[in-house]
């Protein structure tokens, strides 16, 4: 109804406003107007409703609710959407469903699990500046990669990772999906194979290691194919300076370098086939003695002279690997052999 005037006529007791009974009428009208929108009854006004300077109050039976406004810099104007609903508070616990939230700022965001029971806390670094972080273009369901959940991981590139003790189950692939090593189990191993690298002048190696004392390296072909060494090949030596030096086995080449005439001794081998070879660059005869000597008791490499023997096994021992064996009297032979 739009509002109801009284007509006072255009001077006083000029006979041309409303009649008394007409203003006392149009008065009414526009009361019940008013109690119709404050109260909803046109007999009373509502009780939990009211206005104060603060705001819009709403009466409740314990505490009372006021619906203010903060004074703003400008007009502002505040939209309700058009369907039933409650308002969410910014300091509300409240749960938001279908909305849209256009470059939101979170802080600390917590995600139910599927039974709502537990949450998944998102906690975040302290930065230097703001980064962003880029999701790739999907084409199926996926999932997030963490540092301690173990998952496989499958189509992906790693550019210079750090990767410690990784378990490698069967082989590893060149760039062309193709094995370039295979990798073969076995169960309670404890020896295994260290590769090293090395600085300038330097000689990387590749070395048999492990919990047993001795661990030997293998190298093996496949059928009947055969181990191919593609340069030449060099052997680590020592050096015999002193006299009744015990020869090591861990090394292929023991070189003598005494000027007077000594002796030496030398263990069994550890393994048949296991090679060694004496060289004599110095005046004084060297006489060695295996503890098993095959061919005798002992030989002796003169000055210049180079003998290489084998390991056969217990029984036999040492056996020399030479064209000739020579005894004493043969006085030009650079070794010889004592029975």
């Amino acid at each position: 109804m739009a509002r109801q005037n009284i007509n006072r006529g255009t001077t006083a007791n000029d006979g041309t406003g409303d009649t008394l009974r007409a203003s006392a009428g149009k008065i009414n009208d526009n009361f019940i107007e008013l109690y119709n929108l404050l109260g909803g009854d046109s007999a009373q006004v509502t009780t939990k409703m009211s206005l104060s300077d603060n705001g819009l109050i709403f009466k409740g039976l314990t505490y009372n609710t006021t619906l203010g406004f903060i004074e703003g810099s400008a007009a502002v104007s505040v939209n309700l959407p058009g369907e039933s609903g409650t308002v969410a508070l910014v300091g509300g616990t409240q749960t938001l469903v279908n909305k849209t939230l256009t470059v939101p700022i979170l802080t600390s965001p917590q995600i139910n699990d599927t039974s709502a029971n537990h949450q998944y806390l998102v906690g975040v670094s302290e930065l230097a500046a703001d980064r962003t972080i880029t999701l790739p273009l999907l084409t199926t369901n996926d999932e997030f990669t963490f540092n301690a959940h173990t998952q496989t991981l499958t189509n992906k590139t790693l550019t210079s990772p750090s990767i410690v003790t990784p378990n490698i189950t069967t082989a590893i692939n060149d760039v062309n999906s193709a094995e370039i090593i295979r990798l073969t189990p076995t169960s309670s191993a404890v020896n295994e194979i260290q590769i090293s690298n090395a600085a300038t002048t330097g000689v990387p190696q590749v070395a048999a290691v492990g919990t047993d004392t001795n661990v030997s390296l293998g190298l093996s072909g496949t059928g009947t194919g055969l181990v191919q060494i593609q340069t030449g090949v060099t052997y680590k030596s020592e050096t015999v300076n002193a006299n009744a030096q015990a020869i090591s086995l861990a090394r292929t080449m023991s070189i003598f370098n005494l000027g007077t005439a000594s002796t030496a001794t030398l263990a069994n081998g550890t393994e048949v086939g296991q090679t060694k070879t004496f060289v004599n660059r110095a005046a004084g005869a060297v006489t060695v003695t295996p503890t098993t000597f095959f061919n005798g008791t002992s030989f002796t490499v003169k000055q210049y002279g180079i003998v290489n023997c084998v390991w056969i096994d217990n029984t036999d021992g040492w056996m020399l690997m030479m064209p000739k064996l020579y005894t004493s009297s043969d006085t030009a032979a650079l070794y010889y052999i004592t029975a």
